[in-house]
């Protein structure tokens, strides 16, 4: 991503950069395995939800959790009744 300014007529440009933390969790072992990426999909969202609790911008906030817990319901949804996920 890229946030472009002009100023005075001159456009200057700043990347934005990513924060990634290596994601490690492995699947899970032998059974019945409907989303085995389940964990981490769910520590990703977690991580983007603490993240947009820190955005300044009160109309971004919303617009980003109410992303966010669109998704994570898709989670759930895709994990089966039997998984359940509180936010």
């Amino acid at each position: 991503m890229e946030i472009c300014i002009t100023i005075g007529g001159q456009r200057h440009c700043y990347e934005v950069p990513v924060v990634e933390l290596p994601i490690t969790i492995h699947k899970p072992g032998p059974g019945p395995v409907n989303y085995p990426w389940l964990i981490r999909d769910a520590v990703i969202l977690a991580a983007v939800k603490a993240a947009a609790d820190k955005v300044a911008d009160a109309d971004v906030r919303e617009k980003l959790a109410a992303g966010v817990s669109a998704a994570l319901k898709a989670v759930e949804e895709r994990a089966g009744s039997h998984v359940s996920i509180q936010e």
